[in-house]
Order: C-alpha cells, then sequence, then structure tokens
C-alpha cells in the first residue's frame, strides 16, 4: 500500500512577495536572490545551488538547468532529478536582479561574476551545501513572523517555495504541462497528482467557462 501524501503547504503569491518584499528590504537577506530565484522558477534547492553564470541567457530570457548541487557528495554536482536537463522562461524583473546580484558579486572578486562562476557559490566560489541553505531559509521565516505577529504566515519548508510556484500557475490557469516542464517532472501525471489540492479549483473554473459559453451560444 502507498503511504498517504504529506499535505502540502503554499504560500499565495500575495504571501511570497511580502515575504521576498520584507526579506529585501528590512532584513536585508544577502540570500534573497536564491529565494527569488526559487519562487519565479520553481526549481529546486540543489538545481539553484548549481547555477552557473553561463546558464543564465539574457537575449532570451530563461535559464538553463543543467546540473545539481549533491546534498551527500558536498562539493560536487550531479544531473538534475530524472538525469534531464531543462530550460525555464523568466521576465525583465527578475534578469534586473540577477544583474544586481552580479554586480554584487563582482564587487567583491571579479571571479565570481565571470560565467563559469556559481550564482549562489560561497566567498570563494565554491558549491554551497543545500541543507545549509534550508537552515538559513528556516531562520529568516521565524524572523518574519516575529516582525508580522498578526500576518497568519504559515511556516513554510523550502521546497515549499517549488510547491507555491507550480500552485500559482495552475490556478492561473497555466497549463499542467507547461508547468510540468518547469518543474523538471518526469510526467504529467506526477505533476497533477502532486497538485491534485488545486483540481476543484480547475474544476470549478472550467464549469464557469462552459456555462457562459453554453449560456451565449
Amino acid at each position: 500500500m502507498r503511504a498517504q501524501a504529506e499535505e502540502l503547504v503554499t504560500w499565495s503569491l500575495a504571501q511570497v512577495k511580502s515575504f521576498l518584499d520584507w526579506d529585501r528590504d528590512e532584513y536585508r537577506d544577502r540570500d534573497y536572490t536564491l529565494w527569488l530565484t526559487l519562487a519565479m522558477t520553481g526549481m529546486r534547492r540543489s538545481e539553484a545551488l548549481a547555477l552557473r553564470w553561463s546558464d543564465v541567457d539574457v537575449d532570451r530570457q530563461r535559464i538553463a538547468i543543467r546540473r545539481a548541487a549533491d546534498s551527500i557528495e558536498i562539493g560536487t554536482t550531479k544531473l538534475p532529478k530524472n538525469s534531464k536537463a531543462r530550460v525555464v522562461d523568466v521576465d525583465d524583473d527578475f534578469l534586473g536582479a540577477l544583474r544586481t546580484w552580479r554586480a554584487t558579486r563582482g564587487a567583491i572578486s571579479l571571479d565570481l561574476a565571470r560565467p563559469s562562476a556559481y550564482l549562489f557559490g560561497d566567498a570563494a566560489g565554491l558549491l554551497i551545501n543545500p541543507n545549509r541553505v534550508t537552515n538559513r531559509w528556516s531562520v529568516r521565516v521565524k524572523a518574519y513572523q516575529r516582525a508580522h505577529p498578526n500576518a497568519e504566515l504559515p511556516s513554510l519548508p523550502l521546497h515549499g517555495l517549488r510547491h507555491s510556484h507550480a500552485t500559482a500557475l495552475l490556478e492561473a490557469g497555466v497549463h499542467p504541462r507547461v508547468v510540468q516542464e518547469r518543474l523538471g517532472h518526469s510526467t504529467i501525471t506526477i505533476t497533477m497528482e502532486i497538485y491534485s489540492h488545486v483540481t476543484d479549483t480547475m474544476q470549478r473554473d472550467a464549469t464557469d467557462r462552459l456555462t457562459a459559453l453554453f449560456r451565449s451560444a
């Protein structure tokens, strides 16, 4: 028998934006661009940590996900899950944030802004242990909750940013196949099983649209 899937915890887009704005402007977090990347692309933490500047295509406005940081053999990379590279499209605002971050890294050392450098490497340019990043995220979420005691923001594991990204896309009517491709799932079935909590919203939206079409026929 299959174990019952753990209930997903997600943030709404408004909650994600509120946290990120606070993290950038008040907490002044050095990891802000990393959290932004996870929220805007839906990639896994290990994939974001293994990004190099050469993976960012500014002209075509997309990021290539070719590798992932290994959480067991620290300091090494491996192929992304399912051993399949992919690309995700991004927008001008996000690319602007990456340009700012690259300038910040370059001010520390030009080597940190070279095409072969990791976007989110440590001060020496080396890969960061994914588990350390997860711990840092937890610290930030707790700090936000203390600063906003009335916000009723649920605690969110770092992987929850990926779930929030996918949920927001599906609720907005983006085709599940597109969501599957962005997340790097091997099949669309996996995507729909994980995000079955969105099905009711999609079903209601489909019914409302069909009713409107029928009435206008």
